[in-house]
């Protein structure tokens, strides 16, 4: 057991400050060793797409208007603990693109379920390095959010997302994400990588792994 007087105010200080640096290299740290663990973008694809090479001047070849739905998609994503779910089959241009999206992407103001098949994304190109991402429910505008990256390699990257939740012991996570999107023929390509974990006192779960997804377009714009 420890006891402290009155004169140890500067040394409980040190120590209050010693603890602060310590979390911080842990979480740098930490950061670094998940980052690592993405699998690199350059690895993701399927062999056998036509991929069209964009140049960033070329950034409007990507606007169109896109079945939120995925008609072919490749790839290893594993959800832990197991809930049952085909985690491929569950991807979408939208989840993909951003860490999360609004309520209304999945229920309308009813509260009803929108199915796959009513659901359409817009893509608009304001330049090279940003574009506008709005969904639709049939023909009804809901909503639009931005995205920003760069053309690299005849893709465009989206800037890598994620953040942490450091309130350990009660709670502690992360989720990090990278996404290009690229072109071939009349179908958007989006190649994704993913590195999620979450725990809150007794229970957690997971994502990680990658994939590689087509979209059919149904107007170019």
């Amino acid at each position: 057991m420890l006891f402290f007087s009155g004169d140890d105010t500067g040394f409980l200080d040190s120590l209050t400050l010693y603890a602060i640096y310590k979390m911080k290299y842990l979480l740098l740290i930490g950061i670094i060793l998940i980052l690592f663990g993405c699998t690199p973008l350059s690895k993701v694809g399927i062999e056998y797409y036509d991929i069209e090479h964009i140049e960033k001047s070329d950034f409007s070849l990507l606007n169109g208007i896109y079945e939120n739905q995925h008609d072919t998609v490749s790839g290893k994503l594993k959800h832990s603990p197991g809930n049952g779910f085909d985690e491929l089959e569950r991807l979408s241009i939208l989840n993909q693109l951003f860490l999360s999206v609004p309520e209304l992407s999945w229920r309308d103001s009813l509260g009803t379920i929108i199915e796959p098949n009513e659901k359409f994304i817009q893509i608009e190109f304001i330049d090279s390095k940003k574009a506008y991402v709005s969904f639709y429910h049939n023909h009804d505008f809901i909503f639009t959010k931005k995205i920003r990256g760069k053309f690299k390699n005849g893709y465009f990257y989206l800037r890598p997302k994620g953040f942490i939740i450091p309130l350990i012991p009660l709670i502690f996570g992360y989720n990090f994400q990278r996404t290009r999107i690229g072109k071939s023929g009349d179908f958007l390509l989006i190649d994704y990588t993913v590195n999620r974990w979450a725990f809150a006192l007794v229970a957690g779960s997971s994502d990680k792994g990658y994939a590689s997804s087509r979209y059919k377009v149904i107007k170019r714009k």
